[in-house]
C-alpha cells in the first residue's frame, strides 16, 4: 500500500501509514428539548441572529413580541425574523414564547470548498465531486479524478444536524490506539479534560489511580504523557520514533478536527459536542499494543463517561477478558474490519468480529467506490464500509496521508459521537442499527457486509428518530438464603419492557454511593445473579443498564446468629432397668444444622472440639443415642453459620409408687374399642407399663391401653409396672341391640 505524507501543514515529509495496529501476540446532559425538534442555541448580543417562527404560528403575535422586546430588526416575515438583541431579557423572553421553533446565532457560508480549512479539497470522503486534490512529495498538488457521490454525505448532513442539536450534549470519543498530539492547532481545542485533575502536581486528584491524567492515560509506558515528542531546532516538533504517535492523532483528526479555522482539514464531528479522550496503548518503534493495556482502557473510558470507543487495531486470537471488559461497558465499539484482504466470517478478527450488540465493525472503500484488494470483508461480521484511501488528517506536528480499516473505523466513530450527542442516553445498539441501516447501497458492497453500503451522515441523521432512549434506571430485589456456610443473595433485575437491557451488577462492602462505583468499573461483579458472602454486614449493590442508566442501593444482610434448638428431649428405660435411650428435636431455621454430638457428662462448647460422638438426625429431625448408665449426657448442636448450643440430659431409674387408669370399669359393645390411659406417681417415674387381659376372648389390650371388645363376657385388664405396681379396670361387653 502507497502512503504519502506532508511534513508539515504546508510542507511534505514521508512516513508509514498504519493500516492496522495489531498487538503481539496479540458531562453535562442537555435540556429535553429534543422531541418537539425545536433548538435554541446561545447567542452572543449585538450580534446577528435569526430567529425561526413556528408553522402556523400567528404574524401578529410575532409583531407584539419584537416591538416589546429590544430586537433591532433587519428583516422579517411569517417563517423568520432576522435583527439583533441589545439585552439578555430580551433573548430570554422570544426563547421561551410558544411560537418560537429556534433561534440561532447567524453563520458564514463558505463557497466552493466544503470547509475554509486549509486541505479541505483534499478530503473527497466529506464531498466528491468527481476528484479531489492531492500533494505529492515534491510540494506541489495535483487533481485525482474519482467518482461522484462516493462519500458520506457531510455537506447535507452537517446543516440538518446543526438545525437538530439545540443544546446537545457533549460526547467523548475513547481513541485507544497510539497516542494523541494534543497540542496540534487542529486538535487541541477537541481533547477531552479531566476536570478532576489539577495539570502537573504530582497528585492522583480524583483518586482513580492515574496521576495528572489530563487528556487520557498512556498505559503502554505507564505515565501520563499521550504523545511524545521530538523538538526540531527550528520550532517545528514530530513524533517520536520510539513511539510512533502519528496512527492514533490520524484518527483524533478524522473525528474531531476543528473545521473553518484556516487550518488544515476538519474533521465529520468538528462541532464543540464532541471531544476525543486520548488512551495510549501502543508504541515502540513497532508500535505493538496488549490486551491488558486495551482493557484498562476500556475500563478507564468507561469509568470517565465515554460514549463511544474507536477501535483500530485487532488481532486473529480471541481474547475473553477483551470480550468481557467490551460486553460491560456501556459504549459503542467501533472497529476496524482488518486490512488483510480476508473474508472475516471464516478468519475473524477481534474485537471487530465479537458477537455483540455494541460492536460495529467496519470496511473500506476507495474514492471510486471499490472494495479494494486489502480491506477485509465478511457477510456476517462485517457492518458496512467507510472512505479510507487517502485520506489526510493530523499528525504529530503535522498532517500527512493515511489509508486503510484505521482510518475507515474513526468516521464511523465521528458518526455514531454525531448521533449520541443529539439526546441523552440512547441505547449504543440503536446507534449501530441507525448506522447500518441508513448506508448509501453500493455494488461493490453486496455480499460484503451486513448493510451493503457505505456510511452516509445527511441518511443517518434523517432517521435521528429511529434512536432509542432508556432513561430510567434499572431496579432489582432480592431475597436471602443460606447456602452451607454462606450467606446467599438471590437478586431479581427489571429494566421495564421498553429498557435497553441490564448489564451487570456489582457491589462493594459497607455504605457507598454511586460515585464509588466508577460507571461500573468498580466492585465485585455479581455473577449468576446471586452473591455468596462469607458474613453479613451492610453491602452497597450497584446495577447499570446498556443506556448507563443506574441505581445503587445498600442492604442490610442479616446473618444468623441464632443458634440451632434443642426441643422435645426424653429418655427410656428398658425392662431391666439398666440401658437408656435419649431422644431429642434439633431444628435449625436459618443456616441450617451442621452437626450434632453427644458427651457423656456435663461440657461447654470447647469441650467438643476435638471430642464428641456425632449423630444423625433422621427426616423429622430426631435424633437418639443409648446410654449404659445413669447420670448426665449433654448435646451440643452446630449450624452452618457457627452458632453452637449445647443442652444436659440426665438420666435416671425411678419406680412408680402407683399407677392410676382413665377407667376401673368399663362397659362395651362388640368391635369397639377404647384407649385405656394410665398415670404414674411420681410422674417422673421411668417405669414402662405392660397391659394384659385375663380373658382375651372378650377383650384384647395392645401396650399403649388400646382395648378392643371380642365377644360377650367380663374380663380383667391388669396394667404392670417394671418397678412393681399395678391397677386394674373391669371390662363388659355386651351385644348390642
Amino acid at each position: 500500500m502507497r502512503s504519502h505524507f506532508l511534513s508539515k501543514i504546508i510542507g511534505i515529509a514521508v512516513s508509514s501509514a498504519l493500516v492496522l495496529c495489531s498487538f503481539s501476540p496479540v458531562g453535562s446532559i442537555a435540556p429535553d428539548v429534543y422531541d418537539s425538534f425545536a433548538s435554541c442555541s446561545d447567542i452572543n448580543l449585538n450580534e446577528r441572529a435569526i430567529i425561526t417562527w413556528k408553522e402556523n404560528s400567528p404574524l401578529a403575535e410575532h409583531d407584539i413580541l419584537l416591538n416589546e422586546c429590544n430586537f433591532d430588526v433587519e428583516y422579517s416575515d411569517s417563517d423568520f425574523s432576522i435583527g439583533i438583541f441589545r439585552d439578555r431579557d430580551s433573548y430570554n423572553t422570544i426563547k421561551e414564547s410558544p411560537y418560537v421553533y429556534s433561534i440561532e446565532a447567524d453563520s458564514a457560508l463558505e463557497t466552493q470548498a466544503l470547509t475554509d480549512d486549509t486541505y479541505s479539497s483534499t478530503q473527497w470522503w466529506l464531498e466528491n465531486t468527481g476528484t479531489y486534490t492531492k500533494a505529492d512529495p515534491s510540494g506541489s498538488s495535483y487533481k485525482i479524478t474519482s467518482t461522484e457521490g462516493i462519500d458520506i454525505d457531510a455537506r447535507d448532513g452537517w446543516p440538518l444536524y446543526k438545525s437538530s442539536i439545540g443544546a446537545a450534549h457533549e460526547v467523548i470519543v475513547a481513541v485507544i490506539d497510539t497516542g494523541i498530539d494534543y497540542r496540534h492547532e487542529d486538535l487541541k481545542d477537541a481533547m477531552w479534560i479531566n476536570e478532576g485533575e489539577i495539570p502537573d502536581n504530582g497528585i492522583d486528584d480524583d483518586h482513580n489511580g492515574y496521576i495528572d491524567d489530563i487528556y487520557g492515560w498512556d498505559f503502554y509506558n505507564n505515565e501520563s504523557s499521550v504523545c511524545h515528542y521530538i523538538e526540531n531546532d527550528d520550532g517545528t516538533y514530530t513524533a517520536d520514533p520510539n513511539d510512533r504517535d502519528d496512527h492514533g492523532t490520524h484518527i483524533a483528526g478524522i473525528i474531531v478536527a476543528r473545521a473553518n479555522n484556516q487550518t488544515a482539514i476538519s474533521g465529520i464531528a468538528r462541532y464543540l459536542h464532541t471531544r476525543v479522550m486520548a488512551l495510549k496503548i501502543h508504541g515502540g518503534p513497532d508500535r505493538k499494543g496488549s490486551v491488558s493495556d486495551a482493557v484498562k482502557a476500556i475500563r478507564y473510558a468507561q469509568s470517565k463517561g465515554a460514549s463511544v470507543c474507536n477501535i483500530s487495531w485487532g488481532s486473529y486470537t480471541a481474547s475473553s477478558a477483551l470480550e468481557a471488559a467490551i460486553e460491560r461497558s456501556t459504549m459503542l465499539f467501533v472497529c476496524a474490519a482488518g486490512n488483510y484482504g480476508n473474508d472475516n466470517d471464516i478468519t475473524p478478527l477481534y474485537p471487530a468480529s465479537f458477537d455483540l450488540p455494541n460492536v460495529i465493525s467496519v470496511a473500506y472503500v476507495d474514492c471510486d467506490g471499490l472494495l479494494p484488494t486489502e480491506s477485509s470483508f465478511g457477510a456476517k461480521n462485517v457492518d458496512l464500509a467507510a472512505p479510507s484511501t487517502d485520506i489526510y488528517s493530523t499528525i504529530v506536528g503535522s498532517c500527512g496521508y493515511m489509508s486503510g480499516s484505521s482510518m475507515a473505523a474513526p468516521m464511523v466513530s465521528a458518526v455514531a459521537a454525531i448521533l449520541s450527542s443529539l439526546r441523552s442516553n440512547i441505547v449504543p445498539s440503536s446507534i449501530k442499527d441507525v448506522i447500518i441501516n441508513n448506508t448509501k447501497p453500493l455494488d461493490s458492497l453486496t455480499g460484503k457486509c451486513v448493510s451493503g453500503g457505505l456510511l452516509n451522515l445527511y441518511r443517518c441523521l434523517k432517521a435521528k428518530n429511529d434512536l432509542i432512549r432508556d432513561r430510567e434506571a434499572p431496579s432489582f430485589s432480592w431475597t436471602r438464603r443460606f447456602e452451607g456456610e454462606n450467606i446467599v443473595l438471590d437478586f431479581v433485575t427489571d429494566d421495564g419492557e421498553d429498557g435497553s437491557g441490564v448489564n451487570s451488577l456489582l457491589y462493594k462492602l459497607g455504605k457507598r454511593s454511586a460515585s464509588d462505583f466508577a460507571r461500573g468499573t468498580e466492585g465485585t461483579l455479581i455473577d449468576g445473579d446471586s452473591l455468596i458472602l462469607q458474613k453479613g454486614g451492610k453491602h452497597t449493590v450497584y446495577v447499570y443498564d446498556n443506556a448507563g442508566n443506574a441505581s445503587v442501593t445498600t442492604i442490610p444482610v442479616i446473618d444468623d446468629k441464632l443458634p440451632p434448638s434443642i426441643t422435645d428431649v426424653s429418655f427410656t428405660v428398658n425392662n431391666k432397668r439398666n440401658k437408656f435411650t435419649v431422644t431429642a428435636k434439633i431444628t435449625d431455621n436459618q443456616s441450617g444444622l451442621k452437626s450434632v454430638k453427644y458427651l457423656p457428662g456435663l461440657h461447654s462448647v470447647s469441650d467438643f472440639l476435638s471430642d464428641g460422638t456425632v449423630l444423625t438426625p433422621d427426616s423429622d429431625n430426631i435424633i437418639s443415642f443409648k446410654a449404659s448408665s445413669p447420670g448426665i449426657y449433654t448435646i451440643m448442636a452446630t449450624d452452618y453459620r457457627g452458632n453452637k448450643t449445647t443442652l444436659p440430659v440426665r438420666t435416671f431409674v425411678r419406680s412408680a409408687q402407683s399407677i392410676t387408669l382413665s377407667e376401673t370399669e368399663i362397659s362395651m359393645f362388640t368391635d369397639d374399642s377404647l384407649v385405656l390411659e394410665a398415670s404414674l406417681y411420681p410422674s417422673f417415674s421411668t417405669d414402662l407399663l405392660t397391659f394384659k387381659s385375663e380373658d382375651e376372648g372378650v377383650c384384647a389390650v395392645t401396650n399403649s391401653g388400646t382395648v378392643t371388645a371380642r365377644g360377650i363376657g367380663e374380663t380383667t385388664i391388669t396394667v404392670y409396672a417394671t418397678g412393681g405396681a399395678t391397677a386394674t379396670c373391669t371390662v363388659i361387653v355386651k351385644k348390642f341391640e
